[in-house]
């Protein structure tokens, strides 16, 4: 009852002085303060972006189940009397409606719930929402300035300062919202159940079905809170534990990255899914998943803490041999006091009270270990619902439940000599021991270095250098060989699977000694791998015992032999090119790992896994836990591919994977064996190379190998060379596997998108035989006919571009190159990559741009694949773009060079990025804060921060980089830092998991998330802005079109820069070139369309600077705000054009020569245009060099203004007379406040008193050891005495300062809470509205449910039409189709006609010319033979069979035409059947629809009657217990009758009994008391007889003492009075020897005469001192003094506590001077 009356909260200001008088400043009187703070947060928490626009849809529907919201009011009303009452008048006057089946609601059971306890549960879990603890410190009479939680009875409370019980504003808003939030999914659950069209009518007429009048929504509203307070309970066990390791962390990246964990944990949601029929699966699952997750952290964090305990324990139980060897090592754990961090209770294992684990800051790493396992499976799988995406993230966390809770030791898989060499911790975890090792290194160092000349200094830097190299080392290949363990096994896993046998991983050693020369050394491994399944003779069947290092398969005997297991040997290795060896053996290790990783992800990355595999993890998932793996992350560009040839990298990953990469038992299929590596073949050819080489060398250098450093230095050269040629070898593969996992990646995203796919790509099959076309010699342009592209990337030799859409096959992918030279195969695959990669990403980024506007009604999850809303994109704009892209490569100088368009393709990714960023970052946002839209504005802003970094080029840090980060002046990606810091500066930027490679990111999420919260209104702004961008870019191409068409010379050069490997991974964006003439004109030229991109990324990247300089410039004038309000936009607004705008289009119509015509301009508009004809990069550029003028006038103006105010103060502190210490000159400049302080006299008064007694020797100057450490006891008392007062002082001033600030705000925000809010809403009236609205909102209700009905029948019918017009369509097109085949024919036949035609009338006319020419020879006469008419017969012949060709050509026409008519026929009847088979289809779904409706309603009936017989029978059941009852009840009373009665006789007899004999014994125990009574009285009397005599006694020897003391007394002041004598005579010699001596005497006689009045004064104190000891009584203590003393308040003790260190000391009696024993007053 008292949580119900926390509904109506009173105001913080108002209520806080009456709670406090009233006392209720309790859980059940909190107080509405405001949350000034929330506006400090800077991280922005983390979200699923489809479940974020599944809720803006929801928002934007507003389709609220009105009688649950009414209802839901109830839970506002302090009082359940009256809901009672309102809910019962509510039943009487509301028609019951006739009883249907059963709903989902009412299968729920809850029905049955009393209301009461329904409330009291929801009321009690509201409180769940005050998760806000803030750090406070609280400490003696300092008052806590801060707000605070505690926990009670399982609560968390917020309080003030004072204790007072608050509720947040923004918590209040919080819950609102989410009641919101909720009460819109339960109405979508409400409105999608069908029971209402099964409902019946009321006898008023309405129909009760269509409003869900069977629902239960009371449960609904019961399920919905007790659910979400069950989640809020899991977020909170799982914040505690997170929490506790934050409290621990010390580093600020630590500690932000913890903070963004809680966070994100705080701000996660259920994922719901609307296809389910109730929203309780949603929060089950999110419940399982946080308590899995909980579970993980928690045995993860409670076995780190156990194991730094025992570290630290066994560090500290040594102990170091002084205090000089503390430094470093880890704060001592001292078992005092258990204690647990949280308020409520432990989350963790309890720690002791002073035990701080700062490694704790790791736990950051957890979470982002386990969203890219997440990710992983999630691109595997593919889940199609948030049911299925949480299914499976719940397996993933049982299966790091299972892996890493109970790890096995990988290192038991070495050898037993090889754990004490390498793995074993007895030196080197021991930290004394390295010390002591170190000092032993550098001793022996130095007695070399001494004889040979060599600097200390530089010794000991070497010394020291080579043992850290050497801890490194050994640190790497722990971490190397370890991972190798886990790759090997999965290596033998995969070759099982694979049909080999584990003795390819493993090579027989040949050492170096015993080698002998091969012939045959170079011979390269199988093509196809698959022959050795037939043939294995090639292969060594060696398989040792136990794993083994990589160099112990070349040389352990001298490179390879190593031992961390004694001082000894580590010494050994710190001398004779120890450090050298363990480089080597480092590399041949990384080499190893590598070649594991590599052959392990081909094998992986060629299994294509299938979409609808989710269904079977549940089954696959008990056999996944009893498996490791890895996690492969991906490299965001190309420095993999670059830098392959690279053989020492970084460590892989240890975390499981293989949801990632399921094995053969967990599919349909088996691995294809075409992708196993075998290790062995792979480097036996080079092992022998590298064995032959050595024999060479040996050979020509035998003069010169005499010793043994010679030799080892000429095999770890081998050794070298051999890790280089074999890292080489094995980066094929790695091109390889990373080329099959594009396209893999591209044939999943294509799927989605099938016309896309099958308009534009070609898909490679396996086995896929190529043809003279599918090379490039098929390349030779024919336009008389049309020719396919080529199936090929690239051409065999890697040298010829051919066809960018064809997707190759990963059985192609294994054998592509495979001819080549090493050297020209490693170029073609790097090439194929470079142009695979882009590629995918501009399709992954136009797929995911046509989705970001998609919205479909039915609330899909993911959103639909094929966008039906043509304004973001879809098949058509995909297709236009794509089209684009290919003109854009032909318009290349040399289209067929792969080089330029892998060049063009990443320039074109970049500009995409970079406009999307550009767009998102600056135009979207600025519009909606110029629109006034802060919501929105706020909602892009919180989305960018985690969804743009992924798009760019940020660095990414390794999970390994944690404890080994990079110093911080250095940037990773610098020269300087990769040659210094190679390892670690790779770590930096080498993604989560450095070296490994997965699926591609699709790009879709991380675009989602940035306008996710957008409604559909803001949806259409920001595609309006993203088009302006677009508009933008051809206008920057428009007006630099000169500078485009000019192609210099050194462009491609410059390219070349443009395009190297450390560019951002980008996806693509709308074309540049066909929006107008110039535009389109661009792609004619030669690298026309390169430099275009090149411009536009110039471009894009000044806009990016410009707006960075103009935000900075923006807080520097608006004092440090963020411009994200619109008053703070618009006062930007103003002050930019103003400063920077005005000048800057001012200069540039200056230089244009358009001055006038700009001012006249601006004088008609009233706003700054730039001038007419200026281009937009000009433009952006004259307003950076104006930001950048602005800034360094500022900076120098801030210079000017310090060093004139530091002179200012320096010469104001000198000119001032007053002994005050320069607080002017140390204060901040944001202080206003004065505070002066007395300058102290430490320093002179220790000079003064250390000068008294000295001896002056000339050049010496000594003093006595006592007085010497009298001085400097009184130095330390002064010390201390001004430490105090200065703590004193200052934290005084500090609070009054603080506690002004406070108020004075606390006023500012009550005088604009005051402004803002308006008065408060009347009291609820639920009840009267129950009462008299109740059948227009169940109309309402019916209505709403109509309306989604007929939305959803609209829906159907509009497919049926448009499958009816396709019909017509089709109809229509057949006719049409005949008809142009028929025109078709006619044409082939009169064209052959005419052919025939003119042939016959070329033979008349040739006929006619031969007889003419006859008779003219007979005519005229001629002496040539006629041969031409022998030739007659021949000519005729051809002429003949030209007829017959010209016939069968028309046949043959004819034939074709009634081909394509037949083929046209058999579609025609082919579509008919196809769309009879659907309607069939159709109607078979909805017959068996409606039968599955008969059935259920059958069920219903059947459960309903055997409900009632079950509760007839009950009844009847219950009678007959009664009746039993009532039988049982009489029989047991009679028989407890009797019992009583027969009881009753026997306890009178006992107590007769017990009375007799204890009269007797209390009797005998009175007798005894008296006698003990007389013994104490006698005793008592002696007692007090010896107490008076020594009572007499005591006062006698007081009297003697007192008059002892006062003779003493007498004595010593008598002697004192002698000693001022002396002292006054001495002084006035000295006065008088001074006025005779020189000046400076005068100065030692005035200090002489200070001395003498400060003894005087002393001596005075003391006699007054021991007067007032004698002649006062001690009769109390006072009380330790307050650590913030009154201010003004005086005190003697000062003046007393230095006099009384003199050397004049009570005989008899010892005075304690400490101000905190003895008072000292004034007024004695």
């Amino acid at each position: 009852m008292e949580q119900q009356r926390m509904q109506t909260f009173p105001d913080y200001d108002v209520g806080r002085t009456k709670a406090e008088n009233l006392g209720l400043a309790g859980p059940s009187m909190a107080l509405k303060k405001r949350a000034n703070w929330t506006s400090f947060i800077k991280i922005k928490p983390k979200c699923d972006p489809w479940q974020k626009k599944l809720l803006t849809r929801l928002k934007e529907r507003r389709r609220i189940d009105v009688l649950m919201q009414l209802q839901a009011k109830f839970l506002k009303i302090s009082n359940p009397e009256r809901v009672m009452q309102v809910l019962q008048d509510h039943a009487v006057k509301t028609v019951r409606p006739v009883p249907s089946h059963p709903t989902f609601m009412a299968s729920q059971d809850l029905h049955q719930c009393k209301y009461d306890h329904i409330w009291e549960n929801i009321y009690s879990n509201i409180n769940l929402y005050q998760v806000h603890s803030i750090q406070f410190m609280e400490f003696s009479e300092v008052e806590n300035q801060d707000d605070y939680y505690s926990t009670g009875a399982g609560y968390i409370h917020t309080q003030d300062p004072q204790g007072v019980h608050v509720m947040y504003d923004e918590a209040l808003s919080d819950l609102k919202e989410l009641e919101m939030e909720l009460l819109l999914v339960a109405s979508h659950y409400i409105e999608k159940e069908k029971g209402h069209k099964e409902g019946s009518e009321s006898s008023t007429g309405q129909d009760w079905g269509w409003a869900h009048a069977g629902v239960d929504r009371f449960a609904v509203l019961y399920d919905m809170w007790t659910w979400e307070a069950a989640l809020l309970e899991n977020k909170r066990q799982l914040l505690d534990s997170y929490f506790e390791a934050y409290q621990h962390v010390l580093d600020p990246e630590e500690r932000f990255a913890l903070a963004q964990v809680i966070t994100d944990i705080m701000h996660r949601c259920p994922r719901f899914d609307l296809s389910h029929p109730y929203f309780i699966k949603a929060y089950q699952d999110e419940c399982t998943c946080l308590r899995l997750h909980l579970q993980l952290v928690r045995g993860i964090l409670n076995q780190h803490i156990e194991r730094q305990r025992e570290y630290v324990q066994r560090l500290w139980q040594q102990g170091p041999p002084d205090d000089s060897n503390k430094f470093g090592l880890p704060l001592n754990v001292i078992c005092k006091q258990l204690i647990s961090i949280n308020n409520s209770c432990p989350a963790l294992k309890n720690i002791y009270l002073l035990e701080f684990h700062p490694s704790l800051g790791l736990a950051s790493l957890i979470p982002r270990a386990l969203e890219h396992l997440l990710q992983e499976a999630r691109r595997t799988y593919r889940p199609t619902t948030a049911s299925r995406l949480a299914l499976l993230e719940r397996h993933v966390l049982r299966l790091a439940l299972d892996v890493w809770l109970s790890p096995a030791k990988p290192e038991s898989w070495y050898s037993t000599q090889l754990q004490k060499d390498l793995f074993s911790t007895k030196v080197m975890g021991d930290p004394f021991l390295v010390g002591e090792i170190s000092q032993l290194a550098l001793k022996s160092a130095a007695d070399e270095g001494h004889n040979r000349g060599q600097d200390s200094q530089v010794l000991l830097l070497e010394t020291f250098s080579k043992l850290l190299e050497l801890l490194t080392l050994r640190h790497r290949l722990i971490e190397m060989s370890l991972e190798s363990v886990h790759l090997a096994r999965l290596y033998k896993e995969l070759a099982c699977e694979m049909g080999f046998e584990e003795f390819h991983l493993y090579l027989r050693p040949v050492h170096f000694e015993f080698a002998s020369h091969k012939d045959k050394a170079d011979h390269p491994p199988p093509v196809f791998i698959t022959s050795l399944l037939e043939d294995s003779d090639r292969v060594d069947r060696y398989s040792p015992t136990a794993l083994v290092l990589a160099i112990s398969e070349v040389d352990d005997n001298q490179v390879g032999k190593f031992s961390f297991h004694t001082k000894e040997a580590i010494l050994k290795l710190l001398f004779h090119s120890g450090v050298e060896n363990m480089q080597v053996t480092l590399a041949c290790q990384a080499v190893q790992k590598n070649a594991l990783m590599v052959a392990v992800q081909q094998a992986s990355f060629y299994h294509a896994s299938r979409g609808d595999c989710l269904a079977d993890v549940k089954e696959i998932s008990s056999d996944l836990r009893n498996h490791g793996g890895m996690g492969p992350p991906r490299r965001r560009n190309s420095r993999i591919v670059n830098g392959i040839e690279s053989f020492l990298v970084a460590p892989t990953p240890k975390v499981p994977d293989t949801l990632t990469h399921p094995s053969e038992r967990f599919q349909a299929i088996k691995r294809a064996p075409e992708a196993f590596v075998s290790i062995q073949l792979e480097k036996v050819g080079l092992r022998d190379m590298m064995l032959n080489a050595f024999l060479l060398r040996k050979q020509t250098m035998a003069d010169r190998m005499k010793s043994l450093d010679e030799i080892a230095k000429v095999k770890r050269d081998v050794i070298v060379e051999f890790c280089q040629k074999f890292n080489r070898h094995m980066s094929h593969y790695a091109l390889r596997g990373q080329i099959m996992a594009y396209c893999n990646s591209l044939r999943a995203l294509l799927d989605d998108f099938p016309t896309v796919r099958d308009t534009f790509f070609m898909v490679g099959k396996p086995q896929e035989k190529k043809g003279l076309r599918d090379s490039k010699e098929g390349l030779k342009a024919d336009p008389r006919t049309f020719q396919p592209r080529p199936r090929r990337l690239l051409s065999d030799d890697g040298e010829v571009f051919l066809n960018l859409w064809f997707i190759p096959h990963p059985a192609e992918v294994l054998v592509m190159f495979k001819t080549l030279p090493e050297e020209a195969a490693f170029r073609a695959l790097k090439l194929t990559l470079q142009l695979i990669a882009p590629l995918h990403d501009i399709v992954a980024y136009l797929f995911s741009f046509a989705k970001l506007g998609n919205c479909p009604a039915c609330f899909e999850f993911p959103l639909s694949p094929n966008p039906s809303r043509g304004d973001w994109g879809g098949t058509e704009s995909i297709g236009s773009e794509l089209q684009e892209l290919q003109k854009m490569i032909d318009s290349l100088q040399s289209p067929q060079d792969p080089t330029q368009v892998s060049q063009a393709l990443l320039l074109r990714r970049e500009v995409m990025l970079l406009q999307f960023d550009a767009a998102v970052r600056h135009l979207i946002r600025r519009t909606f804060l110029a629109a006034g839209n802060a919501p929105a504005y706020q909602s892009v802003s919180d989305g960018m921060y985690h969804g743009l970094p992924p798009l760019s080029n940020s660095l990414v840090k390794s999970i390994f980089a944690s404890q080994l980060s990079l110093p911080q002046p250095l940037d990773p990606r610098s020269p300087q830092a990769f040659m210094l810091f190679p390892w670690r500066a790779f770590l930096e930027d080498g993604g989560l998991f450095p070296v490994m490679s997965c699926s591609p990111d699709t790009l879709e999420y991380s675009m989602q998330l940035c306008l996710c919260r957008l409604s559909d209104r803001d949806l259409k702004v920001a595609h309006e802005e993203l088009v302006g961008m677009q508009l933008l870019t051809e206008d920057v191409l428009l007006s630099n079109y000169h500078r485009i068409m000019e192609c210099p010379p050194g462009q491609q050069a410059s390219l070349d820069r443009s395009t190297q490997p450390d560019s951002p991974r980008v996806p693509g964006f709308r074309s540049q070139f066909h929006s107008s003439p110039k535009a389109s004109e661009l792609q004619g030229g030669p690298c026309s369309s390169v430099k275009s991109l090149a411009l536009l990324r110039s471009f894009l990247v000044l806009w990016k600077q410009l707006e960075v300089l103009k935000e900075h410039w923006g807080r520097l004038k608006l004092q440090g705000q963020d411009i994200n309000s619109v008053s703070l936009h618009k006062q930007f607004s103003e002050l930019y054009g103003t400063d920077i705008l005005y000048p800057s289009m001012k200069a540039i119509a200056r230089r244009m020569g358009r001055e006038d015509e700009f001012e006249g301009l601006i004088i008609s508009s009233q706003t700054i245009l730039p001038p007419k004809g200026a281009s937009e990069i000009e433009i952006k550029t004259q307003q950076l060099q104006k930001l950048l003028e602005n800034l360094e006038i500022h900076m120098i103006l801030e210079v000017l203004r310090k060093v004139n105010r530091e002179i200012s103060l320096v010469v104001s502190e000198k000119s001032k007379e007053q002994s005050t210490l320069p607080t002017d000159l140390w204060k901040h400049q944001v202080m206003k406040e004065n505070f002066s302080v007395i300058r102290p006299q430490i320093v002179e008064k220790f000079i003064q008193r250390l000068m008294e007694n000295h001896q002056d020797g000339g050049l010496e100057i000594t003093f006595r050891k006592e007085h010497l450490e009298a001085c400097l006891l009184s130095l330390g008392c002064d010390v201390m005495a001004r430490e105090r007062s200065n703590f004193e002082s200052y934290s005084m001033c500090y609070e009054h300062v603080l506690e002004h600030a406070r108020q004075k705000l606390c006023r500012k925000e009550q005088e604009l809470d005051v402004l803002r809010e308006g008065q408060s809403p009347p009291e609820d009236n639920a009840g009267q509205v129950a009462e008299l609205s109740h059948d227009m909102i169940m109309e309402i209700t019916a209505l709403r449910a109509r309306l989604t009905d007929l939305e959803e029948e609209n829906l159907n019918l509009k497919k049926q039409i448009r499958k009816e017009v396709q019909e017509e369509y089709e109809a229509l097109v057949q006719p049409l189709f005949v008809t142009c085949l028929h025109i078709k024919e006619k044409l082939d036949e009169n064209q052959l006609n005419l052919i025939q035609k003119v042939c016959e009338l070329i033979d008349e006319v040739r006929t006619e010319g031969i007889d003419n020419l006859k008779s003219l020879k007979k005519k005229w006469g001629s002496a040539r033979p006629d041969k031409e008419m022998k030739e007659h017969p021949a000519k005729e012949q051809l002429w003949a069979l030209e007829r017959d060709n010209c016939s069968l050509a028309a046949l043959v026409c004819k034939a074709r035409s009634l081909g394509r008519w037949r083929l046209a026929v058999q579609q025609a009847r082919f579509q008919g059947q196809l769309s009879r088979a659907e309607k069939e289809a159709m109607q078979s779904k909805t017959e068996c629809l409606s039968i599955k409706l008969m059935a259920e309603q059958e069920a219903v009936l059947f459960r309903q009657e055997l409900l009632a017989l079950r509760q007839a029978l009950a009844r009847a059941q219950a009678d007959n217990v009664r009746m039993c009852r009532q039988q049982d009840n009489q029989a047991q009373l009679l028989k407890e009758l009797e019992h009583r009665v027969t009881q009753e006789a026997r306890h009178r007899q006992q107590l007769d009994l017990i009375k007799t004999s204890s009269m007797e014994k209390l009797l005998e125990d009175v007798e005894q008391q008296e006698q003990h009574l007389q013994l104490l009285t006698e005793e008592v009397k002696r007692a007090s007889k010896l107490g008076q005599l020594q009572q007499r006694k005591s006062q006698r020897e007081l009297h003697q003492m007192r008059s002892r003391l006062a003779q003493e007394r007498s004595v010593k002041m008598d002697a004192f009075q002698r000693v001022e004598e002396l002292q006054s005579q001495l002084n006035d010699a000295e006065q008088s020897s001074v006025q005779r001596s020189s000046p400076r005497g005068l100065t030692s006689w005035a200090r002489c005469s200070l001395n003498s009045a400060s003894t005087s004064t002393r001596y005075f104190q003391q006699h007054l001192l021991k007067t007032n000891l004698m002649g006062s009584k001690i009769t109390r203590r006072i009380q330790r003094p307050k650590t913030v003393p009154i201010k003004h308040t005086t005190r003697t003790d000062h003046a007393f506590l230095p006099n009384v260190a003199e050397t004049v000391q009570l005989s008899a009696f010892q005075v304690q001077t400490a101000p905190s024993r003895i008072p000292f007053r004034t007024d004695w």
